[in-house]
Parts: C-alpha cells; sequence; structure tokens
C-alpha cells in the first residue's frame, strides 16, 4: 500500500457518520428513532407530551423512573432525533402491551410550530411499517387530532382508516380540534376476518334531546345527604371512595354470578383497590376520580361510577358505571347514577366532553348511552376478545354545550 492510499484510507475513517447513519430500521429522510437516553433531558420539551415545563433535572429523574417502569408495562419512549444535528425533535410513545392492539401518540416540539407535523408524519411512515410488518400486530392505531394535516395525509397513505372521531377532544395552538383515531388491519388478519369497514362510519348525530328521564331531587336540602357525598338525587348520591371501601367491593365482585357482565369476572384484591383509591386522593386535580353510589337514605354502598384519564387542558373525560348486585340492575339507578356525573363533570369540573366505550356484543349498555344523550361516536375493531374471538367496542360522546341545552 502507497503512503498516499494510506492517507486517503484514514481520511475515510476519521470522517464523522451521519447522526443515525449505523441505524438499520426506524430511520427517515431527516429524522431516526432511537430509545430514551438520559442525555434527552435537555431537551425536554421535545420529548413530554405535556404543556407544563420541568427543570432538565427533573426530566432526567423522570426519565430514570418512568424508562424502566414503562419497559415493565410494555411501554416504551421512542426519542425523533433529526439526522443533520442529532437534536432530539419530537417523540412517540408506544404501548405493545396488548396482544392485538399496538397504540401510538406521536408528539413534535411545539418550538418547531407548523413543522412538526412533518416531523410528526415521518414517524408514523417509520413506526407502521415495522409494527405491522415486522411485529405481525394484528392492529396498529394512532391517536391524534383533525387539524394535522401532513400526518393524517401519511396516514391515510399507510392504509390507517378512522376508527373514532371525538368531538372538541383536542386543544392545541389556541383552538379545539376533534380527537381522532386511526388505525391499520393487518392484511393477513383481514383476509381471514373479513373487512369490517372503518369504524367511523358507525358514528351517528348528536342526540336532540335524551330519553332518560331527569333526574329527581330529594325534597329536603342538601344537608341529607350521606357523609362526604357531592352530590345526590332522590335516591341515590355520589361520594369519594373510601379506602375502607375496598373490602367491600372486592366481596361484592367476587359474588357477582353472571360471567358475561361487564369487563368478566376478576378476583380483584382488595389491597390493590386501597391503593388506588389512596393514589387518587394524594393528587389534586387526579386524572382519575372514583365515586362511590350509595343509597341517599342509608348510605348503602352499591356500585361505583367515575371520570378516567381526565385531560384538565382538554377538558374531557371518560366515564364508567357498575352496579355490584344483580337486585340493583334494571331499577334506573345506573342511569341515575350517570346523569349524577354527568353534572358533577359538566358542572362542578367545567368539563367540556365526556366520551364513554362499550362492547358492541352489550347492546344494553348503548341503548342506555344513548338515551342518557350520547352521540355514537365510532368503532374499534378488534379490540379485545369474546366468545366468537376478536370483538369490537363502540365509542360515544356528549358535549357540555348539548347537557346544558337539554337542561334549560
Amino acid at each position: 500500500m502507497t503512503t498516499e492510499a494510506a492517507t486517503e484510507d484514514a481520511s475515510a475513517l476519521a470522517a464523522p457518520a451521519r447522526p443515525g447513519e449505523a441505524q438499520s430500521y426506524l430511520i427517515g429522510e431527516t429524522i431516526y428513532l432511537r430509545g430514551a437516553q438520559l442525555s434527552d433531558a435537555k431537551w425536554a420539551t421535545a420529548w413530554r407530551q405535556s404543556p407544563f415545563p420541568i427543570s432538565a433535572e427533573a426530566a432526567e429523574a423522570q426519565l430514570k423512573k418512568t424508562v424502566p417502569n414503562d419497559a415493565e408495562r410494555h411501554r416504551a419512549l421512542l426519542i425523533a432525533c433529526r439526522r443533520d444535528d442529532d437534536r432530539p425533535v419530537g417523540s412517540a410513545r408506544i404501548d405493545y402491551g396488548d396482544p392485538v392492539t399496538t397504540t401510538i401518540a406521536l408528539h413534535a416540539d411545539p418550538a418547531l410550530g407548523e413543522a412538526g407535523a412533518h416531523v410528526q408524519a415521518e414517524m408514523l411512515g417509520q413506526l407502521v411499517p415495522w409494527i405491522s410488518g415486522e411485529r405481525f400486530k394484528p392492529v396498529v392505531s394512532l391517536t391524534t387530532d383533525t387539524g394535522l394535516t401532513p400526518l393524517l395525509a401519511e396516514a391515510e397513505a399507510l392504509g390507517m382508516r378512522p376508527a373514532v372521531q371525538l368531538r372538541q377532544g383536542v386543544w392545541r395552538d389556541g383552538a379545539f380540534h376533534d380527537k381522532l383515531y386511526l388505525d391499520l388491519l393487518h392484511p393477513g388478519w383481514l383476509a381471514r376476518m373479513g373487512d369490517p369497514g372503518p369504524g367511523i362510519a358507525a358514528a351517528g348525530e348528536p342526540v336532540a334531546a335524551p330519553k332518560a328521564p331527569p333526574l329527581r331531587r330529594h325534597s329536603r336540602d342538601g344537608s341529607t345527604l350521606p357523609p362526604n357525598a357531592v352530590i345526590g338525587s332522590e335516591r341515590l348520591a355520589l361520594r369519594p371512595m373510601e379506602p375502607g371501601d375496598a373490602e367491600t367491593i372486592a366481596n361484592l365482585i367476587r359474588a357477582e354470578p353472571a360471567p358475561t357482565f361487564g369487563h368478566s369476572r376478576f378476583p380483584y384484591s382488595a389491597i390493590s383497590l386501597a391503593s388506588w383509591f389512596n393514589e387518587m386522593g394524594e393528587t389534586d386535580p387526579s386524572t382519575d376520580l372514583e365515586f362511590a353510589v350509595v343509597l341517599r337514605e342509608t348510605g348503602e354502598l352499591i356500585g361505583e361510577t367515575g371520570l378516567y384519564s381526565i385531560d384538565w387542558i382538554a377538558g374531557n373525560a371518560e366515564s364508567g358505571y357498575w352496579l355490584y348486585r344483580p337486585e340493583h340492575r334494571g331499577q334506573g339507578y345506573g342511569t341515575e347514577a350517570n346523569l349524577l356525573l354527568l353534572e358533577y363533570g359538566f358542572d362542578r369540573l367545567n368539563l367540556r366532553m365526556i366520551w364513554a366505550w362499550v362492547k358492541e356484543r352489550n347492546p344494553r349498555s348503548q341503548a342506555a348511552l344513548r338515551k342518557q344523550g350520547y352521540r355514537d361516536a365510532g368503532r374499534f375493531t378488534w379490540s379485545g376478545y369474546g366468545p366468537a374471538g376478536f370483538e369490537n367496542a363502540l365509542m360515544f360522546d356528549l358535549l357540555a354545550s348539548e347537557w346544558h341545552t337539554w337542561k334549560g
């Protein structure tokens, strides 16, 4: 080898590689995706899907805690880095714990402005083929909003279809946008199961007026409510769950006679229930609010209702309820409890939208939601298992403006 040739080879070896160049997948034209690193703490706005700022020190502590915890729960935070300078510019949170569906939530650094939607689109273009084509997940689901045009165009190009659209579900850039869920069904499963069509085809028009009877109030004043109750009707009251309720609830759930009721039976531990109730009380405001449904006159605990996954900025939450004993079902207690919950959510908490989901094979609960004023908002395909195999779930939403119009 000549001295000149040796010098050229050394120069080639010394040339810096472009960031991400050695990566063989999850790499695009302008960005690549990798696992989170502690050095990402100084770029917290690029990966934290929260508008509340934290210091780099706090971000590093958060990464040390959440990344291992997420791995145990089959979730992952992937960082989108710019290939020009290796700067983090966005993130993807993927939840792959469900055997059927992997969910994706994307985020771009707000400092990017309108360019952030293009970063999200490039992330999606890397993730969907990987999850569907390499990891063979039956369903890939994306959560986004209706205002991100480049991202929606990329989703359509990838073959994703609208599944659910919740009205006014996202507050971004000074305006409300509908929250949109899109999914991609694996072609192998489509060939086997048949094409069910896009879920949003099931969406309905807003309910003109609910058919549920209005709440009847107690003839006496609020001083007759059970201790610590926050709201009540003629027959029921809602109060916060207490750790002492946990053992009662665990025993009631163990006594459920119907194997097909709700989400199917499971022997919940009183220890875990009490821990959950305590955790909710330690955070103010909490993202979950669980209420005991009690008989107004006696204070007897007969069920639960609550608001979950509360988005305090966009002002929306999921609702749900459960009556523990069969003898209390079919008497309107469930509807009454949910109407109390809606009044609390809209009138006390100033929420703008409340949503709910029900298994497609549960027409009774679907009818109850429609009766209360909820609108059909779409369908999640193959969202779980049932007696005939994969089954779907239907989504519903209700706006505060509709609720206030009905109340008068």
